[in-house]
This record gives structure tokens, sequence and C-alpha cells, in this order.
């Protein structure tokens, strides 16, 4: 038992990974090598065929895909020679084992073992004991009963020198126990045994075993070693290099729907900026996904879903990149969350926010089950095969008939002339495999159980004195701050002028981002204190009546950044940072009131969950309203009527998205054709949308400007074009 202890103890070390990722490098590399070789005949032919752009396309595919082959096959010969090493490496463990514990070898093993003739079995372990089989004891029976030897004294349970045996003939069970009155028998170490017909005679012995054929036969002895109930060392399975995760069945309405999705969007997007086709797909996605969502639909999955609808058809109406791009992840956001189920928490919020980015991981498992489903049918592969020799054949006896006959030659040319779409094929490929696979992403995450992650519940016991202090301390810092700001707020320009020694816009511009860096900070310590302190019940009002003042105060803080702004905006017009930091202000407003809210109800007893979803909520639906003021028209009307036409900013005018055209036609010539000529040429006015890029500012813009061309012979002084200021 020692022996085998130690020996089940000690194995041979798993092989690196080293040798197999050597493989892989180098398989990758000569797949790379005949990709080439390969690539360069493929993109001669696509040369000839199609031009000399989709020829690169296709070399580079060609190299890229035998690479990867290369690469997989690679990694299949690293595993399998690591699997090799590993397995010889345990046998011969195995066998420098079995030899220092002083095992008996397998020739050595054949001597030891039974000898059966007719019905009669002899086992010698140190003394004789011999069962004998046929007698009228009530312990010995034959023809399929059961008989029990007895040898070396009239025990019930013999001993015989610490030999067990056991003898299993037509069914027949014979047992001879030696070493003690063990209900388990031991036998001095050594384990035999003897099959004959479906008899069994077994004997332990300190791991060894052997095995005879009754009726003649030979004995086959079989060393088991350390491993017990094996006949050697356990196979080497190399583990997945990529552990398939735990998935949920995917339906069998998945490849279909994401099939035409992909279709959808290789057909919608490309070829047009961005507008309804960005619009269609996005809805084509939410009504294939909608059987997996529909299972665990609530209300807040209606309200951020009709919210991320919302955001993502503005694009359809408003032409301002920067919004457009700020909308746009904004609504994939809302989406996913509304998808995810999560949300009860700030991590919930977050994970649920890019759940399906995290599920695109798992997706080729996910989408693995329906294709070996269908590839099982045996259809598909035959179809491809088909396919492939059909296209071999036909390019091979057509190139060889074009070259044997001109006319022949000129009808295949006109007939492979690439149509205007093959421009655009790989960026078609390309977005039918991404929108294809977002959709599988978003059904699995849909059938997935909602991860909702919790925080640590870590809340520290503090004196009183620690939290009082200071929150009352910066209570009243703030108060008198407030103070100052409404007699500044109140008493007019005459009253800065003579305090302060600056002009009004001064005065508003030097403290705005400062007041609004101190409404951040606030919202940190509230926080901090109502997440990480311990108080008492008697504490929890105290606490919260200083928390509630700090905010309260705090919203008036940013109202004042928000008057600072508008003075300045008054002096020198919108900008878009401008009008984006207002915008903000009025958010961080929205959200001081919802804490004070929460605070107010946590009082009262409830529970404060809807705190984290509401806040996003109000956070999309503000990033709609910012979309429906049209800020880029907001800054051309501001930028005209208060700078005029002396000091306006061309430059910054110039780079404005359709939405300010009206404004802009406002201007006397030549001003308004030298800024609406580089309108039209930063947003591609000058040329009609096709179907999938149609949008409302732009379709406006191009009907004003066709009722009112752009004087093309207007000089533009660079006064104009290079604004001042």
């Amino acid at each position: 038992m020692g022996a085998s202890g130690r020996g089940a103890a000690v194995g041979p070390p798993a092989p690196s990974a080293g040798g197999g990722f050597a493989r892989m490098i180098g398989g990758g590399v000569i797949g790379m090598l005949i990709g080439f070789l390969v690539g360069l005949f493929a993109a001669v032919l696509v040369s000839v065929t199609v031009g000399d752009g989709l020829a690169l396309v296709t070399l580079i595919l060609c190299i890229a895909f035998m690479g990867a082959v290369g690469a997989s096959l690679g990694a299949g010969s690293g595993r399998r020679a690591a699997a090799a090493a590993y397995q010889s490496a345990q046998v011969a463990a195995y066998q420098s084992m079995t030899q220092a514990a002083g095992y008996p070898s397998a020739a050595q093993a054949a001597t030891p073992g039974a000898q059966a003739a007719g019905h009669f079995t002899q086992a010698q372990a140190g003394g004789p004991a011999q069962a004998q089989a046929g007698g009228p004891s009530p312990h010995g029976q034959t023809g399929g009963l059961s008989a029990q030897a007895q040898a070396g004294g009239p025990s019930a349970q013999p001993q015989a020198g610490g030999l067990s045996a056991q003898i299993q003939a037509g069914g027949s069970s014979a047992q001879a126990q030696a070493g003690g009155p063990s209900a388990q028998p031991q036998a001095g170490g050594l384990s035999a045994q003897i099959q004959a017909g479906g008899s069994s005679v077994q004997a332990q012995a300190g791991g060894s075993s052997v095995h005879g054929q009754w009726g003649g036969q030979a004995a086959q002895p079989q060393v088991a070693g350390p491993y017990r109930n094996q006949a050697g060392p356990p196979p080497y399975v190399p583990p997945p290099l990529f552990p398939k995760p735990d998935l949920p069945e995917p339906p069998r309405w998945l490849l279909p729907a994401a099939a035409g999705a992909g279709v959808f969007a290789a057909v919608a997007l490309p070829d047009a900026q961005v507008g309804l086709g960005i619009v269609l797909v996005s809805m084509v996605l939410g009504a294939a996904a909608l059987p997996a969502v529909v299972r665990r639909m609530t209300p807040w999955t209606v309200a951020l879903g009709l919210t991320a609808y919302f955001l993502i058809s503005m694009a359809a109406v408003r032409d301002a990149d920067w919004l457009v791009a700020i909308l746009l992840v904004a609504g994939a956001g809302l989406g996913a969350l509304a998808v995810s189920g999560a949300g009860a928490g700030w991590l919930g919020v977050i994970r649920g926010g890019v759940s399906v980015l995290l599920a695109l991981g798992p997706v080729p498992w996910f989408l693995a089950e329906p294709f070996k489903k269908m590839s099982a049918k045996r259809r598909v592969m035959p179809t491809l095969a088909a396919l492939g020799i059909t296209a071999v054949l036909l390019l091979v006896f057509g190139l060889l008939f074009a070259s044997a006959d001109a006319v022949f030659a000129s009808f295949v040319e006109r007939l492979t002339t690439a149509p205007d779409w093959a421009d655009s094929a790989p960026l078609r490929i390309f977005l039918f495999a991404l929108f294809a696979v977002l959709l599988a992403a978003v059904v699995l995450v849909a059938l997935r159980p909602v991860v909702d992650p919790v925080g640590p519940d870590t809340k520290f016991s503090v004196s009183r004195s620690v939290w009082i202090l200071p929150l009352t301390a910066v209570n009243l810092l703030f108060a008198s701050f407030v103070a100052v700001q409404i007699t500044a707020l109140f008493g007019g320009n005459t009253w800065v002028l003579k305090t302060a020694g600056l002009t009004y816009a001064e005065y508003a511009r030097q403290g705005f981002f400062q007041l609004v860096v101190v409404s951040v900070f606030v919202l940190g310590i509230v926080a901090v204190a109502g997440g990480l302190l311990k108080v008492e019940r008697r504490e929890r009002l105290l606490l919260a009546v200083l928390l509630g003042v700090l905010c309260g105060l705090t919203m008036v803080v940013l109202v004042s950044a928000l008057h600072r702004m508008n003075l300045y905006t008054d002096a020198y017009g919108l900008s878009r940072l401008r009008l984006s930091v207002q915008a903000t202000v009025w958010w961080l407003g929205t959200l001081f009131a919802l804490v004070l809210l929460a605070g107010a109800v946590r009082l009262l007893g409830h529970g404060s969950g809807w705190l984290p979803r509401t806040v996003v909520l109000v956070t999309g639906l503000g990033l709609g309203a910012f979309a429906i003021v049209n800020p880029d028209l907001q800054v051309a009307q501001t930028q005209v009527e208060v700078r005029g036409v002396t000091k306006m900013d061309s430059d910054y005018l110039g780079d404005l998205g359709a939405e300010a055209v009206p404004a802009l036609d406002k201007l006397p010539e030549p001003q308004r054709s030298c800024l609406l000529a580089d309108v039209v040429a930063a947003n591609g006015l000058d040329r009609p949308d096709p179907w999938n890029g149609w949008n409302l500012d732009r379709a406006r813009a191009r009907t004003l400007l066709a009722a009112r061309p752009i004087d093309k012979s207007a000089q533009c002084a660079p006064a104009y074009s290079r604004g001042s200021d």
C-alpha cells in the first residue's frame, strides 16, 4: 500500500505549450506562403476579369485563409505530438515505479497465477489453501450455487497464509479469506484473477494483479501498478485551446434570422451616408431578436428599448456627424441594457450596456450547434462541393474557349463585366458577417439568465463627528458662496464691474467650469457618504438632512453656472461645446433632483433600486431632447445674430452640418454663397442621397438650395473664409 501510494503521487509533467505554439506558427507561415502562391494566380485571374482593386483583395484573402488553415493544422499536430509524448512518459514512469517498489513484472506475474483444470483450483501464498466443491457441506455447493473454501482450520473465515482467492465458475462463487476475520479479505498483497467460462478468482496483493484463463489456456498476467482499476496510465487529454462556455440551446430560427439580418445590412448600408439605412437595419435587428427578448420583457425593457430606437432614428433626421455618432452609441448601449434585463445596480447597468459586446466571444460556439445540425442533414456539403467543382470547370474551359475564339472572348467579357456594386462587394461581405454575428449576440444575451452583479456591501461604522463636522462645514461654505452668487446674479452688471473689475462676459467665463467640477465632486461625496457609512437609525435622518442640504445648495450653484454661460453666449454666441456644456448642466441638475428623490424614498423605508435605470433612461431622453433642439442650427443662428458678418468665424460655420443651411441662407451676398459652398462640400449636398442615405435635414437643405442656388461667381474674400476671433 505504501509503494502504491508513493507511485500514484508521482507522474511526468504535462507537456509544455512551446512545441505546439511553434508548430502552429510554422504551419501558419507555410500556409501563408502557399496562400501567396495560390493568391497570385487568383489575383491575376480576378485582375483580368474584374479589376485591379478586387485582385488585391483576393490576394489578401487567399493569404489570410491559407495562413489560418496552416496554423490550425500546425496546432493540431502539436497537440497530437504532446499527447504522444505525455503517454510515453506516463508508461516509462509507471514501469519505473513498479520496478522500484518491487512489483513483479509481466513475465514474473505469470508464475504464481492460478492453475485450473476442470473443477479444481489451488492457490499458494505462504501456505496451502485448497477450495473443494461438491460436498454436502452447506458451505460447498456446485451447479450454480455458492461454495466457500476453508483452509488452515475449522474457522468459518479460513486463513491461508495471507492469500485471498475468489473463484467464480459457471455463475458460482467460491471465496477464501485469509489474514484474519476481516470482512474485506486481504491476501498478503497479491491479487490474482482467473476467468474460466464466466468464472473468476481474485486475490489482492499489494497492487499486483495476475489474470489467468481457466480451461487449459495460458495465464495472461497484467500489472496494475499504482493506478487503481486501470490497466495502465490514463491517457493524456490536452485541454481545448478555447474551452466551450456554458450556453443556452440556440433556437431553430437563429440561422435564417441571422442570415436575413446580414443580407439586409449588406444591402442597406453601403454606398450612402448615415441615414435611413441604419435606422431600418436597427429595426430589422430588433424584430429578429424579439422572439427571444419577449420571454422576459418588463416595463424597463420597453422603456429602454423605445428610447434606444428614438435615439437611433434621429440619424435619419440630423446630419451633424458628431451628434449622430453620440446618438448611435447611446442608442446601442440602451438597447443592449434593455435586452440584458440587468440594471438593478450600477454594476448591472454598466455590464448590461456592454452585454452584447461581451457576448461576441461565445457567439462561435452558439452558432456552431445550428451549423452542425444543418450539415448533419448531408445537404450543405455536397451542394458546396458541387458548386466548387462547377466553378472550377467553367473557369478552366471558359478561359480556354475565350483564348481560342475572339468572338467568344468578347461575349465572355460582356458577360463578366463587373457591375457597379462589385467594388463594394468586400464591404458588403463584411457587413453581412458583422450584423449576422451581432444578431446572434443579441439573441444569446436575451436567452441567457439575467446577470446583475452586485457590488460589495461594505459599510464602515465611524464616529458621528467624523462625518458631521465635514458635511456641516461644506454646507456652510456652499451657503456663503450661494449668497454671493445671488447678489451677483441679481445685482446686475454694475455691481460686478465695480467689485471684480471684470466685464460681465469675463466674469461669466472665468468660473463656469470650476462650478461644474464642484457639482461632480458633490456627487462623489453623496455616493461615498450614502453607500459606505454605516449609521444608526437615529443618525440616519441627520445624515440625510446634511446630504440633502448639500444637494440643494449644489443645484443653486448649477443655476449660477448656467447663468454665467448664458451671459457668455450673449456676448460671443453659441458653439457646439458651449451648447453641449449647457445641456450637461441641465442633466446634472436633473441628476441631483433624482438623488434627492431617492433619499426621500429611502427615508420612507422603500428601496432605491430604481435609481440606476432611471438615471440611464433620463440620460437617453435628455440626449433625444438635445437632438431635437438642433445644435448646429442654434449655433449658426447665434453666430450670425450676435457676431454679425464682420466678426463671425467663417471656418467654424463652414464645418457645420446641413442643419445650418436655413440660418446661413439669411446672410447677404457674397458671404451667403461662400459659407454655403463650404457647407455643401462638407456634407455632400451637391448630389442626391440614395434611398438608404435619406436624411431629413439634408433633404430640406437641398430643397432650399434648389430654390435659391449658390452664386458660383461670388468672390470670397479671405476675411470671410478665415473669420476672426
